[in-house]
């Protein structure tokens, strides 16, 4: 992957990146529509979200899973996550190290457009090549030059191997007048070599455009592949295409009281 950033110790301490790595870290997702951030939440934290994910998810028979959230390929689901803990937690949702990243390229009032995960159980098959999000504009030149509206940090529950699958990026599609054309081609004919694919350990995080051209891949290990995800986007977006049969963001009885006020304004369209 073209677009890494490895987390200094003393950032990791501190859970803040220096002005410097954020600028660097800002200008390689806008060049590439990725980054890949090394070490940027600790591994105990990320523990904690995984045992809590296994037994309100992961464990669940697929007859439950398919009646409550969407099926998004074989073997694989998109699930809405309840905010309850572990889950409400601004060390999530507004982490120190991301959020400030995240907010230098939407802008200081960004919201979160969506949370929840992808959940791919052992034989998943290659998901299809795809945009997270139709075009906003007809004219292809005026979607390559338009600044980010919408980013996903994604944030692996399990180590990412070449076993488990990664998510497929076709770094760069997002700035390029050809991407529809590029995705077409890649549904006819998928060329994963071409592709970079990111293998985070459980405490790395990597973002994603929500115009660049991915792909979650198949997963030949033999155990589930649970990925968390936030979409945050400039306050005048709303994703009406990915959410019509569930909730972009669910709140548990008494819980939306508990997030801060300093940082309530990032659930104002939900």
């Amino acid at each position: 992957m073209n677009s890494i950033i490895d987390v200094s110790t003393p950032e990791q301490h501190a859970q803040q990146l220096l002005e410097n790595t954020r600028e660097q870290a800002k200008d390689l997702f806008l060049e590439h529509g990725a980054l890949w951030l090394k070490n940027a939440i600790p591994p105990s934290f990320i523990h904690e979200l995984a045992q809590a994910y296994q037994q309100k998810y992961t464990e669940q028979p697929l007859k439950k899973l398919k009646k409550k959230h969407a099926v998004v390929g074989d073997q694989r689901f998109m699930i809405s996550i309840k905010l309850e803990p572990p889950f409400n937690d601004p060390c999530l949702y507004a982490n120190s190290l991301l959020l400030p990243l995240v907010q230098s390229i939407l802008g200081n009032q960004c919201v979160i457009s969506s949370f929840g995960s992808v959940l791919s159980f052992p034989g998943a098959q290659h998901q299809p090549i795809h945009f997270d999000h139709p075009p906003l504009f007809e004219s292809p030149e005026a979607c390559a030059k338009a600044p980010p509206y919408a980013l996903t940090v994604v944030i692996p529950l399990v180590d990412i191997t070449h076993e488990t699958g990664s998510t497929a990026i076709w770094e760069g599609s997002h700035r390029r007048a050809t991407a529809r054309q590029e995705l077409q081609a890649l549904s006819e004919d998928p060329q994963w070599p071409q592709a970079s694919t990111p293998l985070p350990r459980r405490g790395d995080a990597y973002l994603m455009d929500y115009r660049v051209i991915h792909g979650g891949m198949a997963n030949d290990a033999n155990y589930a592949r649970p990925i968390l995800y936030l979409v945050y986007s400039r306050p005048w977006f709303q994703d009406t295409f990915n959410f019509n049969d569930q909730k972009p963001v669910r709140f548990a009885s008494g819980e939306r009281k508990k997030i801060p006020k300093k940082f309530r304004h990032l659930f104002a369209n939900h």
